[in-house]
Order: C-alpha cells, then structure tokens, then sequence
C-alpha cells in the first residue's frame, strides 16, 4: 500500500518557524544591507525592542559605535563561507545600557544566494563572567601559572609561564609537567593535605636547554571535570644568587636564625607585591561598582523607586565587603592609605571592648588587663581595631569549646640583648601588647607559615587566610614587632611591640564637608580603566563642569594640545601604561601652564612616594573615592593659588 500524508503533523517550515519561536537565546536575521529581518521573542526579552519596533530597522542600533566597521568585515568573512563561533561583545539594549553578551554568526542563504547572515544571541552568565577574572587574574600575577591534571599534563598555562619555559602556550598544553621540573618535585606535585597547600625549591627545565631556580607552591583546585594541581612557579634566580653572597658573608653558627627570618621576609614580600598589585586593581573596580550603586539610588529616590533604591543598598553593602577584602590585602602590603595619629594603645582597647565581647560569643570570657599611663604611640587607630578583631576571631575558633581570650598591655625597653634575636626590632621604649588565648595552639610548622597569605589550617570556606597576614602587615608598617608563642593544645600568645612616642593622644580630624556650590571649570581626565572613566565623566560633568576625557598620557596631551579653551584642571591616575602621571603632569603644564594637577591613585602616598611615582607634597585623592570626595578635592584644587 502507498504511504498516506499525515496532514496534522507540521511541516517542516512549520517546525523551524516554532523551534525559532519558542528558542531561549535571541535569535535573529540581518540582511546585506545590515537591516533587521526577522526577531524571535527571545531577542525582545534580551534586547528589550519588540519585533515591530526593530524589524526594518538598522542592526547598527545594536552595535557600538566603534565596532560597525568590524561588522562590515565580519559579513565579508561570513560570505566567504565562515561561521563566526561563540565570540564576546556588547550590544545595546532598548533603554540605552550596554549588555554583554556571546554571539554565533552564520550565513543566511536564499536560493543559494547570500542574503544576509543570523546572529544567535545569549547574555554573559555569572559563571562565563568570574571565568574570565579568574583568566585575567591569572595573567595580571607576576609569576608562572600552570594547571596539572589527574594524568601529569598541563590543561592551564598563562603568558609568565611561556616566558619561563621558554614554550608557547600551544606548546605548553598537554606536556607532561615532569619533562619541565627537575625531579624530586615532578613525582610528588600533590599536597600532603588536598586542602592544605604547599612551596618547594627545584629547577625548571628551559627550552632552549637551560635550567633555572624556581619556588614551586601548589594547591588543589576542585572543578567540575575533576581536581587541576594549580603550581605558582617563581624564578627565584636572584634570590639564590642573594643566599649564596649572604652564606659567604655571614658567619653559620652566628646567622642561621637570621637567614632564616629573611627568607620569610623574602617570601613575604614577594606575596605582599602580588597582594598589593591584585588589591589595587580590584579597588578600581570597586569604585565603579560603588559609584554606579550611588547613581542608582539617587535616581531611585528622585523617582519614587524604593525596591530599586533597596537593590542599589545591596549593591553597595556587597562592595564594601569587597573593599574590605582589598583593604585587607593593601595592609598586608603595605600599600593601604592610612591615617596615623598619637594614640593611647588603652583608649583603643577600652572602645572595642564590648564589641570584642559580642564577637567571641558568650562562651569564651574575655579579660582585659591594661597599665595604666602608659605612654602614646602612632598608629591609625582604625586598623588597630582591625588587629584586635582579626586576632580575637582567631582565638575564638582556636576555642571551640570555650575558653579565656586574654588582652594586657605594659612598657617595655629593648636593650641589645632583647633585639638580637628579632633582626628587625630596634633598641628603644615601646608599649606592649599581648593577646593570649587558652586553645588548641599551633605546631611549629604552622607558626612558620602563619603569616602567609591565604595559608590557612581552617577548612574550606572556612576562613580567607588574610587575618593573620594582614595583622602582619598593619604592625610592622607601623614599626612595630609582632611575634608568635605557641604549643599544642596549650593555646598561643601574640606579642606586639609599638615604639613610643612623647605626642599627646591627638583626636581625629573631622572629614572635610563637601562644598555646597562648585566653581565650573574645565577638566581633563585621565584614567586607563574604562569603567572607571565614565564614572570620573558622570560625577564631573553631573557637577557643571566641562569634561575631557582621556585613557593614557599621550592621549590626554594629544587632546590638550588641540583644545581651543582653557584647561582648569588635570585630574590623572598616577600609574599608566605609556607614561606615568607624574611624567604627564610636567608635560601638560608645559603645555596649560597655570592649570591645576591633581593626581589619583589607589595606592598609599607613602608607597607612590618611595617608588618615586609621586611628589610627597602632590595633591592627592585615594581610591575608591565617592562622588563627594572627588569633587572637593577637585574644588580645593580650583581655588588653590
């Protein structure tokens, strides 16, 4: 019998029109002359235009300014037969905001004929986004990166490593780890504890032959696909080099401890760059997440919009804490702006202690046990109080089951006896500080890593590493001496020693209020981070002022040049690539002489200054800065002769 059609079963025109309809990613055809044919739903959800408003329309509303040539290049590339897969870009939605979003484009052929291309849409997920920082973390860290799976291959690399091996990264991926370090290391690149990492000292193995020293840490990183053995690899070519002059010079019996502690400092401050450099970055970022939540609550209330304004209050809490975990990493290294005044060390304890108190919980006793008039020391008070939190939270989970958490000041004097076993501690009157505990202590290898960044002996998700480090680097930026005496299971007692000052205890300077009128000027601004750019373009111009806007120093005096009018102000970053701010401060004022500079930098001055990146006297604004700051410190800068 002959085969009957079965008239209720859809076409197959019928079936790709409904597979497009019902589609979860933004589907939609461009003709030749880039107009929009067709838009699925999916694209009216994602792009906010319905089809009747898009449809006959240009596609070039869609697409940023400076990438509707690449479009033209694109369509030639697709009429040669190309399908440009999975790429990143922004496209602009209905309300004016740009979405970043992953595209696939193929040709649209009609009767054989190219008649224009499809463009398959999805926005950026959550994850895509924190893989590509956790890609661009791996490429902004000064030292080797690479990713060792179960089998000994290499499945990660980042451009330090192609330096340092000597290899592309094509060359890199899938090599067995062992043919590029020096056994013993090659066979045991597995931690003793999956949690717990670990640094060893080996060779590796160059392409053209050579090898070179290395410092090895690995850790386990679990993924979806199984675990990846993550090795930070440092050529550590000077720092032998430095050893084995220091073993000439030094006497063995004499210096062994000292040795000892310098490579620790060593360590430590090849961390704390790291720290500093990562912190730094991400605190621009902060400002932009923290300035945008601002624009957004002020326009919330101006229109009525409390659930909005609610959002942009979430917003901001979640970028402070973000500022807090930066601010953490700059104490550590040194970097963070501080606010050192003279301070009685007693006044500080007695603020805190209630909220030491609630912080420990109710099962552990907290006694506090202060000398009276002792004499002031320098120090900013509020990361005296970060300290004190960071050590009595370690504490409390050193005593799960309850304990005594005990806090006592006094004088002391360092004589040259006293210094000699802390290479870093001067002869001279300090205050002291010990914060004892009563729980399980710490062996002796934890005490020597417990400084560290991000080592940590608490479970995962437990604890960020940072506490003790940044306690580290709070105390001794200070001048101070911070040491360790611990035993298991017979609690720990941290000793900090503050040099002393004859100062009287100073009050803190009340923040200077914003000004309620603002003289309008014009202002060049320049800064290498996109995003923020155009919050240093929102706050100014929202002002009254007349922006300039430029990424890099030769940019800025390229458009300083060809400005008719006068510029008021230089508002710059003081670390750029192609030329730093200070350099192109001297040149814009050969350029605008009498114009104002102003520099900005989410760096310490102190830091800049020692670097030489910055005049110590060069007026300054600290990053991450709100709207207000900024545009004081721009007014100040106005009306300075």
């Amino acid at each position: 019998m002959g085969q009957t059609h079965d008239s209720s079963r859809p076409q197959p025109d019928e079936l790709l029109r409904a597979m497009v309809h019902t589609a979860h990613d933004a589907i939609y055809a461009v003709g030749r002359d880039f107009t929009v044919l067709s838009w699925n739903p999916a694209a009216e959800a994602l792009f906010g235009y319905r089809a009747d408003e898009i449809v006959g329309r240009s596609a070039d509303l869609l697409i940023p300014p400076d990438r509707q040539a690449d479009q033209r290049e694109m369509l030639l590339l697709i009429e040669s037969g190309a399908r440009l897969a999975r790429f990143r870009s922004r496209r602009r939605h209905r309300d004016g905001h740009w979405l970043p979003v992953t595209l696939t484009m193929s040709p649209l052929c009609d009767g054989g004929q190219m008649a224009g291309y499809t463009v398959i849409a999805r926005a950026v997920s959550d994850r895509e986004r924190l893989e590509s920082s956790f890609q661009a973390l791996l490429e902004a860290a000064p030292d080797a990166f690479v990713g060792v799976g179960d089998d000994g291959r290499i499945v990660l690399a980042n451009s330090q490593a192609e330096t340092l091996f000597g290899l592309t990264r094509h060359g890199l991926i899938g090599k067995q780890i062992d043919k590029l370090l020096v056994p013993p290391l090659a066979g045991e690149l597995t931690p003793a504890s999956p949690d717990e990492p670990h640094s060893t000292d080996t060779r590796a193995h160059r392409a053209d032959g050579s090898t070179v020293p290395v410092e090895v840490s690995v850790s386990i990183l679990p993924t979806d696909d199984g675990r990846i053995r993550c090795a930070v690899i440092r050529d550590i070519t000077e720092r032998v080099r430095a050893h084995e002059r220091l073993r000439q010079l030094q006497a063995e019996a004499e210096r062994a401890q000292v040795e000892a502690q310098l490579q620790r400092a060593q360590r430590l401050e090849g961390l704390g760059q790291l720290a500093g450099g990562v912190a730094h970055d991400f605190n621009n970022l902060i400002a932009v997440i923290s300035n945008y939540a601002t624009f957004i609550a002020e326009t919330a209330a101006d229109c009525g919009l409390d659930e909005v304004a609610a959002d942009a209050a979430q917003i901001t809490k979640a970028a402070q804490r973000g500022a807090d975990l930066t601010h953490q990493l700059l104490a550590f290294a040194r970097r963070e702006v501080v606010r050192p005044r003279p301070l009685s060390l007693n006044d500080v304890i007695t603020d805190i202690e209630d909220m030491l108190r609630r912080s420990i919980g109710e099962h552990i006793t907290l006694d506090v046990r202060l000398t009276p008039d002792l004499a002031s020391i320098t120090a900013d008070p509020g990361q005296l109080d970060q300290v004190l939190v960071n050590l009595a939270v370690n504490a409390r989970d050193a005593m799960p089951r309850g304990g005594t958490l005990t806090i006592e000041t006094g004088d002391l004097t360092v004589d040259q006896e006293y210094a000699s076993s802390r290479p870093a501690l001067r002869t001279g009157h300090y205050v002291r500080m010990r914060v004892s505990d009563t729980g399980t202590g710490m062996p002796p290898e934890v005490i020597e890593r417990a400084f560290e960044p991000f080592y940590t002996t608490k479970p995962a998700g437990k604890g960020t590493g940072l506490g003790l480090a940044t306690v580290y680097g709070i105390i001794t930026a200070a001048g101070g001496d911070l040491s360790i005496h611990s035993e298991a299971g017979l609690g720990t007692t941290f000793t900090i020693l503050m040099p002393t000052t004859e100062a009287e205890p100073a009050e803190a300077a009340e923040p200077e209020p914003a000004p309620v009128d603002y003289r309008r000027a014009t202002i060049l601004a320049v800064e290498d981070e996109p995003a923020l750019r155009d919050v240093l373009h929102r706050i100014l111009a929202g002002a009254g002022h007349e922006v300039l806007i430029a990424a890099d120093g030769p940019a800025a005096l390229t458009l300083a040049a060809a400005n008719p009018g006068r510029i008021d102000v230089l508002l710059t970053d003081v670390v750029m690539p192609h030329m730093l701010g200070k350099d192109l401060a001297e040149r814009f004022q050969q350029l605008c002489p009498g114009a104002g500079v102003l520099f900005m930098s989410g760096y310490a001055r102190p830091a800049l200054a020692s670097q030489g990146t910055l005049d110590p006297d060069a007026p300054l604004v600290e990053k991450p800065f709100s709207k207000n700051q900024l545009l004081a410190a721009v007014q100040q800068c106005l009306d300075r002769p």
